[in-house]
């Protein structure tokens, strides 16, 4: 993957499996058995630190690698004890695999630590599920998991791996995992310390190779027997014995049984043992998390710290390259604790020292995140706060990085968030896209209090002190909106709306945005494509794709609901553009959001084979962020991709685990919209009971319902609408159905709500036809059909379920043989395509036919209906056949050809096609 693919603070080399050097023990025999053993596919390493299980790992992945096996590699540390921050590995490091299953189906997430994962989980799940190829993943260090969302993840995968892809850790301690079903079942193979610990033969060929070391037998079985075969025991051993200028039973004799300070007294020896040089060099890059000479020598002022880093690898003194390039190292985790523990307590001022002179390296050479992390190390947090000051509005506000912001306010003291209005009000933007409106907009009244107070240690002049006022505003406003308060949201955005303008593009972008997401939700499309048009020009005014991106998934939507999907795929070209127009960063959020739109034009036109290849990159962002509407989006998508596929169980547990986490976050508007959506799915189905039980069961229909009473906004309200019609339809409940339908239909505005008018349509199409009324079952649907075909926007028509298929089929019927062209051709490939749809056909959708309509030279346009009934004429149709082609008498045929006669001023059929031939009318 690209480098601009990775979030901030990323660490590329932990990646890379560490190399097997040439003086190492080989463990194979320890793993021949997973290696060629199809059943088990899940390797367990539980040890002590430095017991080799890192090395056996490395060995089995060089193994696998040399049969071919695709393999990929985590190096596993404390502060990867998130989901955020272990998906940002887990799915860089699948991402690597090029898989045919995999080629960057899922993109890194901009981390939120107050958002649900499960979604994106899942989504990792089913992939490596559908894996066909050989594949093995590789954690390593798995102790520092302990976080129960990833617990129940791992023990998701770990149930579900398929046999070709194989699973291998290694930990410190036995993990809080259920491998009892995993053992019960053979799949699991189990390497404990008893089989890491070196025997004697291991030991002797380990100290020859490593340090050319020859002890006899009986001063090897006392070292054996002290040390109980611990690798790393005996390598610290060794290095000492190295040094130790007499017998070596001497020094053997001084370690005192298992529970001694074992680990404690052998680092001493080892650094004692050191020269003076080497010594001062290890303390003082100890505070380093990686290392490179250029960075060490900045950290430690060794101006041979290249040389020392290389010495100290050939030495085995516990240094890991991190790449075969050798310009990044890190120390044994143990020897680093202990090094660190050793300067602190030895020369606290020079472990702050080495921390400032890191955080300076890092941010001369753009390590950002890494800078100010040695700075809170250090505890500089004067420095740490004019450096997060200066990158958090960045990261937070245009990237969407609100795990690192969210991670440095933890850190630094609360004592000193006040320092910079730019601390307080980064930490109010990422709180509010973290669902935590009430602390947002605290933090932004801590702003306006310490603005009235004075605050002269902000220097701000009255234009600073103006744009902070705002900045406050505006994250109010959109903290609002992503806790679902969309009324208060868009009351409190509509006025300070008034006092924004060029001046403050990205404040007017942001609020524009969220004025147009109100609107929509409450589907005023009108009000809402403004907003976006607005949102959009103030983005491109500020140079800030990201609000531009936000502006063209809106106006999407917006025209989308209107029923023209040509302008919704404008908007979709312009933000995938914009998606590659503002560097490292921001696009992993802007790609799922304009992925999210593509996916939802290609799901209008039931092109599910194209919606699968948006779906996949657009995963991220619902599972990490807000509001709500992406979210929906996201899920709704997800699982009716999945019921394309033929997978209706998995489809609806998409849908039953987004209710629970609807539920979970009080997100009831979510909630709603994805029951009603498992109901539509299971009446598709034909399950019309178990589709009617879940609805009871969720009392959606109830009107003493609080979540299906007044509250909830216009498009859930016709949501459910639309439903209980459905399942009035499936219950013989027909005069109910089409009261409802009329009572939707009217004063619905047909010219902005086409997509919801076409469902309306469809659905009294079937009534009609469940009446016997089948001549204006055909005319129904046809209306409903004509408003579509241009587009090919099939989806709102399904919305009536597979009870549509016998009117289609009568339509298809009643068609005339004789070749169509212009209309007629797009009409008929819509039939098709819905007949596929409804009947459960996996093909693809077919390509839109309509074509682009030439100028028309007349003095009053051609309706639409005129049109096409005119290239009927010119086909050689009679009276008799364009009624049926058209569904409507010959009387109405007669007084439509009187129309288009006054029109083109003709008096007669042929004289009309030739007019129309050279009007360019087909």
């Amino acid at each position: 993957m690209a480098r601009r693919d990775k979030p901030a603070g990323f660490i590329e080399t932990k990646l890379n499996a560490p190399p097997v050097g040439e003086r190492f023990i080989s463990r194979k025999p320890l793993f021949r058995d997973f290696l060629s053993n199809t059943d088990r596919n899940v390797l367990s390493v539980v040890a002590a630190a430095g017991s080799g299980k890192s090395t056996l790992l490395s060995e089995l992945h060089q193994s696998f690698l040399a049969e071919g096996v695709r393999s990929c590699w985590i190096s596993l540390d404390a502060e990867d004890d998130s989901p955020a921050s272990f998906t940002n590995y887990l799915i860089a490091a699948l991402g690597s695999l090029n898989t045919t299953e995999s080629p960057d189906t899922i993109k890194l997430p901009r981390a939120n630590p107050a958002r649900d994962f499960e979604p994106l989980f899942n989504d990792i799940v089913a992939l490596m599920s559908s894996l066909q190829q050989p594949v093995a993943l590789f954690l390593d260090d798995l102790q520092h998991l302990r976080d129960e969302q990833l617990q129940r993840f791992l023990n998701k995968l770990l149930v579900r791996l398929p046999p070709c892809v194989k699973v291998a850790f290694a930990s410190r301690e036995v993990p809080l995992l259920d491998l009892a079903r995993l053992r019960v079942a053979g799949r699991l193979l189990e390497v404990r310390q008893s089989d890491l610990s070196f025997n004697a033969a291991d030991a002797r060929t380990f100290l020859a190779r490593a340090h050319d070391l020859e002890l006899d037998e009986q001063d090897l079985d006392a070292l054996i027997a002290t040390t109980e075969g611990w690798p790393t025991g005996l390598q610290l051993a060794a290095l000492a014995l190295r040094r130790h200028r007499g017998p070596a039973r001497d020094l053997i004799e001084r370690f005192s049984g298992r529970d001694t300070d074992l680990t404690d007294y052998l680092m001493e020896a080892v650094l004692n043992g050191q020269p003076e040089s080497v010594r001062r060099f290890l303390l003082k890059t100890s505070p380093l998390s990686r290392m490179s000479p250029e960075l060490c020598h900045a950290a430690s002022g060794d101006p041979a710290s290249g040389e020392m880093l290389a010495h100290l690898s050939r030495a085995n003194l516990f240094v890991l390259s991190l790449d075969r390039q050798g310009n990044w190292y890190r120390y044994h985790h143990l020897f680093s604790d202990f090094l660190r523990h050793a300067l602190r307590r030895s020369n606290p001022e020079d472990y702050r020292q080495v921390c400032a002179n890191a955080a300076a390296w890092c941010e001369r050479n753009g390590h950002m995140t890494e800078a100010i992390q040695y700075a809170l190390d250090g505890q500089h947090f004067d420095r740490a706060c004019e450096m997060i000051a200066a990158h958090a509005p960045a990261l937070s506000q245009a990237h969407g990085d609100h795990y690192t912001v969210l991670e440095w306010m933890r850190r630094l003291p609360t004592t000193f968030h006040q320092r910079r209005p730019e601390i307080l009000l980064s930490h109010a933007w990422s709180r509010a896209f973290s669902r935590d409106a009430a602390l947002s907009q605290g933090l932004c009244e801590q702003v306006n209090t310490l603005l009235d107070q004075g605050a002269p240690d902000w220097r701000l002049d009255p234009a600073g002190q103006t744009y902070c006022r705002l900045l406050s505003m505006v994250i109010q406003v959109m903290a609002k909106g992503t806790a679902d308060s969309v009324d208060e949201s868009l009351r409190l955005g509509l006025e300070l709306r008034t006092r924004l303008d060029d001046q403050q593009p990205f404040l007017a972008a942001s609020v524009c945005n969220t004025i147009s997401y109100c609107h929509l939700t409450r589907r005023e499309l009108e009000l809402s494509g403004r907003a976006a048009e607005d949102a959009a020009r103030f983005g491109q005014l500020a140079g800030m794709y990201y609000a531009t991106v936000w502006a063209d998934f809106l106006h999407g939507l917006v025209d989308i609901e209107r029923g023209n999907l040509g302008a919704a795929e404008h908007h979709a070209r312009r933000a995938n553009a914009g998606t590659h127009a503002d560097g490292e960063g921001v696009r992993n959020y802007t790609v799922s959001l304009a992925s999210l739109l593509s996916a939802e034009i290609a799901i209008q036109r039931c092109d599910f084979a194209r919606a699968n290849e948006h779906v996949s990159h657009a995963r991220t962002f619902s599972a990490l962020f807000g509001p709500l509407q992406p979210l929906l989006l996201a899920i709704r998508s997800e699982a009716r991709v999945t019921a394309w596929k033929g997978d209706i169980e998995r489809s609806r547990r998409i849908l039953t685990e987004g209710q629970d986490m609807a539920l979970g976050t009080h997100q009831e508007r979510l909630f709603v919209n994805l029951v009603v959506e498992e109901a539509e799915l299971l009446l598709d189905q034909g399950d019309a009971e178990a589709a009617a039980m879940i609805t009871a069961r969720a009392r959606l229909l109830d009107t003493d319902n609080t979540l299906s009473g007044p509250h909830l906004h216009q498009g859930e309200r016709e949501a459910l609408g639309l439903l209980r019609i459905r399942l009035d339809l499936a219950d013989g409940r027909i005069d109910s159905a089409l009261r409802q339908i009329a009572r939707m239909l009217h004063g619905l505005d047909s010219a902005q709500r086409v997509s919801l008018a076409q469902s309306l349509r469809a659905l009294k199409a079937v009534a009609l036809w469940k009446s016997q009324r089948n001549n204006d079952a055909l005319r129904e649907l046809d209306r409903a059909l004509a408003t579509a075909a241009a587009d090919q926007h099939a989806l709102p028509l399904t919305r009536a379920g597979p009870a549509l298929l016998p009117i289609l089929n009568a339509i298809g019927e009643r068609r005339p043989d004789t070749p169509l062209t212009g209309d007629m051709v797009a009409r008929r490939d819509l039939e098709s395509l819905l007949v596929a749809t409804l009947s459960g056909d996996r093909a693809p959708a077919r390509t839109t036919h309509s074509e682009a309509k030439d100028d028309i030279l007349v003095l009053e346009p051609l309706t639409s209906r005129e049109a096409e009934l005119l290239r009927l004429v010119e086909a050689g149709l009679a009276n008799r056949q364009l009624a049926d082609a058209l569904l409507i008498s010959e009387g109405t045929v007669k007084w439509h050809l009187h129309n288009i006669f006054s029109k083109i001023g003709v008096r007669n059929r042929t004289a009309a096609a030739s007019r129309a031939r050279e009007l360019k009318l087909m």
